[in-house]
């Protein structure tokens, strides 16, 4: 179920800063402007990476699954407002001649068999950028857990991480359902491909500089890098650097990368 993919006890509206009953339209850009100032590649405040995910979350559900979360609001937003109106009523009655009377409480037994929390299954995206910068780190930290899981090269395969005990709560004494982590990796342009531990792409040079010999200090989604112009340079050769693909762990061993350099 859908119902079953969000946190319930999160206001996924007041994330993005939007009203309860915004349009697609109107989620889509709040996103939009909120992702541009916390993306981990271009802000500098020190808690970008976790409002960057608390925000994809959000926009996620409200995208995804807002009809089924939006009911739930709705209903949680009306059990909020009968329970105000209930306590009010209480005062009354009980500021009053005194003559209402409270009915007594029942002595049946009440009992209900254990029911497990359902699971939690959350996507996070990434950018190959992103990817790499926490293949370094070697962890990811969930802001809504506030846990650092281990994040290695399986994340970037669609291997689905499980952290027991984190999802939805358990009734009546049933055990609490997992949390499901999963990772979608998405490349903003066209200028880059990942083909194993290895990353394939362009970078545009002003041609003044593609010269035979010239150094050039260039930008990449691994960090900055230098290389030499080859003597037989051509746009359409790709030109190979060590260890600038996907770093190395436990397990394997650095990726490459390969560049053509293009024209300006």
């Amino acid at each position: 179920m859908a119902a079953n993919r969000f946190d319930e006890s999160k206001d996924y509206f007041a994330v993005l800063g939007v009203h309860p009953q915004a349009c697609d339209k109107t989620i889509k850009l709040a996103y939009r402007r909120m992702a541009r100032r916390y993306h981990p590649d271009v802000s500098k405040i020190h808690n970008a990476v976790v409002k960057f995910q608390e925000i994809s979350e959000a926009f996620e559900v409200l995208t995804k699954h807002k009809e089924a979360y939006y009911r739930l609001f709705n209903l949680r937003r009306a059990r909020s407002n009968y329970g105000q109106s209930s306590d009010r009523t209480r005062t009354q009655k009980n500021s009053g001649t005194g003559q209402a009377k409270q009915k007594p409480f029942s002595n049946r037994p009440y009992s209900k068999a254990p029911l497990r929390g359902k699971d939690r299954v959350i996507t996070y995206p990434l950018t190959l950028r992103y990817a790499i910068r926490l293949l370094k780190l070697g962890y990811f930290y969930i802001p809504g857990l506030k846990v650092r899981m281990k994040f290695s090269r399986e994340a970037l395969e669609g291997k689905t991480f499980r952290i027991k005990g984190r999802g939805y709560p358990g009734l009546f004494g049933g055990e609490n359902g997992d949390y499901h982590v999963k990772f979608k990796l998405s490349i903003s342009t066209l200028t880059w491909e990942l083909k194993g531990a290895d990353i394939y792409g362009e970078i545009k040079v002003p041609a003044t500089l593609l010269n035979s010999g010239s150094l050039l200090e260039l930008d990449s989604p691994s960090g900055i890098m230098k290389l030499v112009v080859p003597e037989d340079h051509s746009q359409d050769n790709y030109i190979r650097v060590d260890n600038m693909g996907l770093p190395a762990d436990l397990n394997n061993t650095a990726g490459h990368l390969y560049t053509k350099l293009v024209a300006a």
